[in-house]
């Protein structure tokens, strides 16, 4: 262990994370300014309100996915909406949030910090996640985790390859407005839902939004010139 990780394991704002009367319900925050300013020091407690945050994805997880579970899929859909939630980030909250064993981890203050790694774990069968947990911490890399799980090449193809992209929908920026475009995606959203198998990968969707205003601010913009030049000349001519 590295001296930093050491000064980490020994620190009493770290202690939340590593002793063995860990409480993963503890979400208080470092907020005082660092005394003794030294390397350490401030290694701690951004580590210790780091993992906060991981923390609270992980209750994020759970509770959309039992949100999904529980509510009618209308009201989920505007659930996620309120949210603002993406099509990857949603699918990545439900894969994590619907593994009960990642619990065992978060409640040991071990569940990895990437959350990519924590979609890792969810793919693992039992037998492997069970040779997993025993080593595991939050800092554990995808490449030990695939090594402690004995994972053969082709379940490591399998859970690269697990999600397919086949559709992908383009829309005429001159022939629809924001409010007009995001009225026929709620639709497509609203359609596409009945379909459990299929998530939607919305994530260019703030994106295209914004090629859209700027497209019309433009138009209004080269309409605005126009209309001075013409007030110009009318002028010149008068």
């Amino acid at each position: 262990m590295s001296d930093n990780m050491n000064a980490v394991v020994n620190s009493e704002t770290a202690q939340s994370i590593v002793a063995k009367n860990y409480n993963p319900m503890i979400s208080n925050l470092t907020t005082l300014e660092v005394k003794n300013k030294t390397l350490d020091n401030y290694y701690n407690q951004i580590r210790n309100n780091y993992y906060l945050g991981v923390k609270a994805h992980y209750i994020i997880a759970r509770d959309l996915y039992d949100a999904k579970q529980n509510l009618k899929n209308e009201d989920y859909q505007r659930l996620v909406e309120m949210c603002n939630f993406s099509g990857s980030t949603q699918r990545k909250y439900l894969l994590i949030g619907k593994d009960h064993r990642l619990f065992s981890l978060f409640a040991k203050g071990k569940l990895p910090i990437s959350w990519t790694n924590q979609l890792l774990l969810t793919t693992l069968t039992d037998k492997q996640f069970e040779k997993v947990e025993k080593k595991i911490d939050a800092q554990t890399k995808a490449s030990e985790i695939k090594k402690l799980a004995e994972m053969k090449s082709k379940q490591v193809e399998r859970v690269e390859n697990m999600l397919l992209t086949f559709l992908q929908i383009e829309v005429d920026k001159s022939k629809v407005n924001v409010a007009k475009f995001k009225s026929i995606l709620n639709k497509v959203r609203k359609d596409l839902s009945k379909y459990p198998e299929i998530e939607i990968v919305d994530d260019k969707v703030n994106d295209v939004e914004k090629r859209i205003s700027n497209y019309y601010q433009k138009i209004i913009n080269q309409k605005k010139k126009e209309s001075e030049k013409k007030e110009v000349k009318q002028k010149k001519v008068a």
